[in-house]
């Protein structure tokens, strides 16, 4: 993709030149567009809101896949063993449904509620709450109704409608903040400089550690099959399609190689995209098919065969969910400043 080798790589060319002329305009409109939204919103021009229990932001500074799902369902989990009872509000991206706050349960369509939101829901089960809404306010309140004491989302770091007590950035060791150049010209959503506001700053892949950046690995599963009536394995050595519908296909690819399979052909379709079911049956046919665990929620209403689901966990250090817990109860001021915000407005 020509646009991945204009945010990171550091060769200079002619090409990425002849790109980067045009796109400097751009990347100036969206920079000046997104400090105006964000004066707005710090001047009380635009409201913003959030219900009176504390909101955790999962989110980044960077477009594409950076492994926000992964720790956001590590961060609930032990959220939940703490004795809170968390809910998760994401605005369901590339799902559409007929009617919002959707409640995700664990056999909703992904065409509704959107893949990520489903995963969340179907790997967590009875831990969390998860609701879908493209105007996150309003299904942050709806979670609030359903008796949750404490609200993450997943996303949604630009969205500054919802007030938030604790800010989580995460990046990609491997990609960092690319070339530092706002969209469309580099990666960015926002300037580096966000970086030094939020509470804490995890790199997936990274070992550096320090006061408020932390490191989280995440760790691949032993494939397994997405037929729930085969008992089906692959060994190391095995020749595989790799399949990858994600913001950073390339770190899945070596996650497979590392499984020790090998990778024949990659199948890489858009982001949140998919095969269609004769595509993906002409593939599994000659050998088998491995893909994410994004991936696989779009599939896994059919009757599929020789087809594997890689799935990773996310490990993070104590000191990260120390200092996340500290942070939620120490937000008490927070919620009491946005107690009396909703005082004034009602009266």
């Amino acid at each position: 993709m020509l646009l991945d080798k204009l945010w990171y790589e550091k060769q200079c060319s002619l090409s990425k030149l002849l790109l980067a002329i045009p796109l400097a305009p751009l990347s100036l409109i969206f920079g000046t567009a997104a400090r105006l939204r964000r004066i707005l919103y710090a001047r009380g021009i635009l409201h913003s809101s959030a219900p009176l229990v504390p909101v955790v932001v999962v989110g980044g500074i960077t477009v594409g896949g950076s492994g926000k799902t992964p720790l956001c369902r590590s961060l609930v989990h032990y959220l939940y063993t703490q004795g809170f009872k968390p809910g998760i509000v994401s605005r369901g991206y590339k799902g559409h449904s007929q009617h919002y706050p959707l409640l995700v349960q664990e056999d909703s369509n992904p065409l509704e509620c959107g893949d990520e939101p489903l995963l969340l829901k179907r790997s967590l089960k009875q831990e969390a709450v998860v609701v879908v809404d493209p105007v996150r306010t309003r299904g942050a309140e709806y979670l609030k109704t359903l008796g949750v004491d404490l609200i993450v989302t997943d996303d949604g770091m630009q969205h500054y409608a919802l007030q938030r007590d604790v800010e989580i950035c995460v990046l990609d060791a491997s990609r960092m903040l690319g070339n530092r150049r706002l969209l469309p010209l580099g990666p960015l959503r926002e300037g580096a400089w966000r970086l030094k506001t939020v509470d804490a700053v995890v790199s997936n892949g990274a070992t550096l550690v320090d006061h408020n950046n932390f490191s989280m690995r995440l760790i691949p599963q032993p494939p397994h099959t997405l037929d729930p009536d085969s008992t089906a394995t692959l060994q190391r050595g095995t020749e595989v399609y790799a399949l990858a519908g994600i913001g950073n296909p390339e770190r899945f690819y070596q996650t497979v190689e590392d499984l020790g399979l090998k990778i024949v052909k990659k199948i890489s379709v858009a982001d949140h995209a998919k095969l269609s079911d004769s595509e993906l049956a002409a593939y599994t046919q000659r050998y088998p098919v491995v893909m994410t665990s994004k991936d696989a929620i779009k599939y896994s209403a059919q009757q599929v065969h020789n087809v594997f689901v890689i799935e990773v966990n996310a490990e993070l250090t104590s000191s990260f969910y120390d200092c996340v817990l500290s942070k939620i109860r120490n937000s008490k001021n927070k919620i009491s400043k946005r107690a009396e915000q909703q005082k004034a407005a009602q009266g």
